[in-house]
């Protein structure tokens, strides 16, 4: 997302993206895969010789359930605050790799089907969050 300095009026300047899940990085072999693009909603304003960038960010996921294996699909939302000195002779900005970097960062490292998973027996295997286990081994 290049955003041209002299574009930027005294209202600011709005601009929309998608990220797709291979251009943040992912491989599609993850744990956690982007079941839609990245919504990219951005404003940005001129605060003397700062421009402020507001992000909004929007997707879906799928990942499994660190608990008990089932699959999740979870939308997901972040907001981020971005600030780049410009100088006379700057005449864009590029906001895609801070982008990336803060979506990478922010999404969830380990992904929970509900709050309060009982996950998997470790004696026989079976979902504890659907049936009562008669396990001996544990």
């Amino acid at each position: 997302m290049k955003i041209s300095i002299r574009e930027i009026g005294s209202n600011g300047l709005e601009a929309n993206d998608q990220f797709s899940q291979a251009s943040i990085g992912f491989t599609g072999q993850d744990d956690l895969k982007l079941i839609l693009p990245v919504d990219v909603k951005a404003k940005v304003e001129r605060a003397g010789n700062t421009v402020l960038a507001n992000i909004h960010v929007s997707s879906k996921y799928s990942a499994t359930c660190g608990r008990c294996l089932e699959m999740v699909e979870e939308y997901w939302r972040k907001d981020f605050l971005f600030d780049f000195p410009v100088e006379r002779h700057t005449e864009f900005i590029e906001l895609d790799e801070d982008i990336r970097q803060e979506i990478l960062l922010n999404l969830p490292t380990k992904v929970l089907c509900q709050k309060d998973c009982k996950g998997l027996c470790p004696g026989c295997g079976v979902n504890l969050n659907k049936e009562e286990c008669g396990c001996k081994n544990i």
